[in-house]
């Protein structure tokens, strides 16, 4: 009789642990199916900054990345409207199909600052080169989005209308924290 009883109770614990493991198992793999079919990739931000609004729509549709204009100036007859500021920043990791906010103004400023944020400092001093500038002062600290070499700030600020020849200092990432 206690022989009976033991197998049953032995019986009984194996049907339990196979059905624990079963379960996991199955638990598993629906999590593993669960994330292959809703799986959306990051892309890095590109830099749409100083950019005519359709190339910048067209380079972030590029991406898989949609735009949206946000404080949007009333659109004339002019079709040179250009990009002054995005956000996220150029750089940044999101995932694919997010939208990428910009803000537009009329290319007919004249002597306006370039938005440099998101740049490498080559790039920032090709695109002042072209627009009468020189770096100025550089200066280095960690960022929370924007890799190494990057830069995070720059003064006097993108979209200010100064005299050509002035130096525009620049903050540049060391890397994400």
């Amino acid at each position: 009789m206690l022989l009976r009883l033991i197998s049953g109770i032995t019986r009984l614990a194996f049907v339990l642990m196979v059905a624990i493991i079963s379960i996991a198992a199955g638990g598993y793999i629906a999590i593993l199916t669960y994330q292959a079919i809703f799986y959306i990739p990051n892309v890095t931000v590109p830099s749409v900054l100083n950019m005519e609004i359709n190339a910048a729509q067209q380079e972030l549709h590029q991406s898989g990345l949609k735009m949206m204009i946000v404080d949007e100036p009333v659109l004339g007859d002019s079709s040179n409207w250009f990009v002054i500021s995005q956000k996220p920043l150029p750089g940044a990791e999101i995932k694919k199909n997010r939208t990428i906010e910009v803000e537009i103004r009329d290319i007919r400023i004249s002597n306006q600052i370039p938005n440099l944020i998101g740049k490498t400092l080559q790039e920032a001093e090709k695109l002042l080169v072209e627009s009468n500038y020189t770096i100025g002062n550089i200066a280095y600290s960690m960022h929370h989005q924007i890799a190494t070499g990057r830069i995070i700030a720059q003064t006097p600020n993108a979209g200010e209308i100064s005299a050509d020849n002035i130096e525009i200092s620049v903050l540049v990432s060391k890397g994400v924290y």
